[in-house]
């Protein structure tokens, strides 16, 4: 396993190296100048190009990335045309924001789904199973930004009590009752597609365990229906949803992006978000190297799983 792990990362080299040139020539291909929005009124050619001077911009292309590529292997990300501020930091300081809301919505997607689908499988084709269905094609069909501002005007407005902040942020160390008051809606949010997706795969996967033999065997000799499914069933049946959900931390660290505007939540999407109209080329990389970052990782863990849910699968002879 051991081995399997250090190949992995090996491969990720190239890997990240790749996203690196595609992240570099995508925010410089992008529309707009990031010399004349910091320059304002100023349209002085002189003062422009002496802008696009201390900006590192005159250089050619190739020469900027590997100058940004030497930095970037420091550990260095580079500053913000626009605050000054070191991307890196820009980065920490937003990003424990976007990991609690991710995590928040991994966890409401995953354990509400887990349960939905589990009793729509067993209940299968009755009412339960097809308002499960229903509520599937919904989630699907709800863009975030969309949901978002539905459910603002109706937990933070229209209904009575303002049950849930409509927006902002409170350090859970701060006060964690207020942030979690805070957390509801921007989870709820981000988590609904992955919760639609998820119990798709959950009810498909167990109707399809539910007709193998092994099912069968273990029934025939007397254990209780609760124990064949939670030792049996569940444990086959999560193996290509675990795959699933690897996937979908992608997803929500793209959903975050939009999310995050919506409710005012101060993570590393409304951070870029905010720098993509300026131009900020430095805060735009980072925060879009980091969440590359994050996902190829997540595939990875994903991948080690597999071996803890299927014990047939083995990483020794792959890594061979």
């Amino acid at each position: 396993m051991i081995r399997y792990i250090l190949r992995r990362l090996v491969l990720m080299i190239p890997v990240a190296f790749l996203v690196t040139i595609g992240v570099f020539v995508l925010v410089r291909v992008s529309p707009g100048d990031p010399a004349l929005v910091f320059a304002g009124e100023e349209r002085d050619p002189a003062a422009i190009a002496a802008i696009r001077e201390q900006m590192g911009l005159t250089q050619p292309l190739p020469v900027q990335y590997v100058i940004w590529l030497g930095h970037l292997v420091q550990g260095d990300l580079g500053r913000s045309f626009q605050t000054h501020q070191r991307v890196i930091e820009a980065v920490t300081e937003r990003l424990p924001a976007t990991v609690e809301l991710g995590f928040a919505a991994l966890l409401i997607s995953t354990s509400v789904a887990l349960v939905v689908g589990i009793v729509s499988a067993i209940k299968r084709n009755s009412v339960i199973d097809l308002l499960s269905t229903s509520i599937t094609l919904a989630g699907v069909s709800f863009p975030s930004f969309f949901l978002g501002i539905v459910l603002i005007l109706l937990f933070a407005y229209v209904i009575p009590g303002h049950i849930f902040p409509p927006g902002g942020y409170v350090p859970l160390t701060q006060n964690a009752a207020d942030n979690l008051r805070r957390l509801v809606l921007p989870a709820i949010t981000l988590a609904t597609a992955s919760f639609a997706v998820n119990l798709r795969q959950i009810r498909s996967s167990l109707l399809d365990v539910f007709g193998h033999e092994y099912m069968r065997t273990a029934r025939a000799k007397g254990l209780h229906e609760r124990t064949v499914i939670a030792r049996h069933a569940l444990k086959n049946a999560l193996i290509p949803v675990v795959t699933l959900i690897g996937i979908q931390v992608g997803a929500i660290i793209e959903g975050a992006f939009i999310t995050e505007q919506i409710f005012f939540w101060p993570g590393i999407g409304r951070l870029a978000v905010q720098a993509i109209p300026s131009g900020d080329y430095p805060v735009v990389q980072g925060v879009v190297l980091v969440s590359a970052f994050s996902y190829m990782l997540t595939t990875l863990v994903v991948d080690v799983l597999y071996a803890w849910f299927d014990p047939r699968i083995s990483y020794e002879t792959a890594s061979a």
